[in-house]
């Protein structure tokens, strides 16, 4: 009889932190709609870029384009949390195709969008960095986003580790917006003293940092699929920060610019 009961309270508490776990990422969704929001208010409004420019013109339909995308990723992937908090998993599963579309989409139009905003980009632009070293912030955006993504798509019958990966996925897409907001992106280059990686990866990283310790607060774990997951976002900043500053990508973003 106390076994029975001692199992009933143990499956009772894995139910609630289940709840508190999905709850989370309800959260994190919230939280990334609203910095992506602010980030980009000025494309979103005017359709100008975060200095307040207008977008480059041989690139702003494709840029439009790729703005759009990425808007209906981040509304599909609050769709998704939702559906799985409030226990929907078959339409969950279903709209899962319409994201595996949508991926299949998004990656080469980033990819594209990025090397055209270069490639018409003014050579005195992002300063004091330049464009051919800015070129790896969104490069490398793609990249986790391709990575976490499709490596969540082929976990999706694990829904702990397929959520981890998804929730970073979608972070690293949202990353453009985050990494935008005015106040925070100054304060990071004054504070570091106009250094890449925590110019232009900080306001995310530490979005990132509170996300884990508020995930650890919720479900009073620790969670090595999400510790994992963030070390590798971290350190795909430190490494494409290194990489922008070497000779050979100087010469290869510049041809492949051209």
């Amino acid at each position: 009889m106390s076994s029975t009961v001692a199992a009933a309270t143990a499956h009772a508490r894995t139910l609630h932190r289940e709840g508190r776990e999905r709850f989370f990422y309800v959260i994190a969704c919230v939280v990334m709609l609203v910095g992506v929001a602010v980030g980009f208010h000025m494309f979103y409004l005017h359709g100008l870029n975060d200095a307040g420019q207008p977008v480059t013109q041989q690139s702003a339909s494709l840029v439009y384009v790729h703005g759009g995308l990425m808007t209906c990723w981040m509304v599909l992937f609050a769709l998704q949390c939702g559906l799985v908090t409030t226990g929907n998993r078959r339409l969950h599963m279903k709209l899962g195709m319409a994201a595996v579309v949508l991926y299949a989409v998004i990656v080469p139009i980033g990819v594209i969008t990025a090397l055209l905003q270069i490639r018409y980009a003014d050579p005195r632009s992002f300063p004091p960095f330049g464009p051919y070293r800015f070129l790896t912030l969104p490069l490398a955006e793609v990249a986790n986003f391709t990575f976490f993504i499709g490596t969540g798509f082929l976990f999706r019958c694990r829904p702990q580790r397929h959520r981890v990966l998804m929730m970073m996925g979608t972070l690293s897409a949202a990353q453009a917006g985050i990494g935008r907001i005015g106040p925070m992106r100054n304060l990071f280059f004054r504070a570091s003293h106009a250094a890449f990686f925590p110019t232009f990866w900080g306001a995310t990283i530490t979005f990132v940092l509170v996300l884990w310790l508020v995930k650890l607060a919720m479900t009073r774990r620790l969670d090595r699929s999400f510790d994992i997951a963030v070390a590798l976002f971290i350190a795909s900043g430190l490494l494409s920060s290194y990489v922008s500053t070497t000779a050979w990508w100087i010469q290869l973003a510049h041809r492949i610019t051209q």
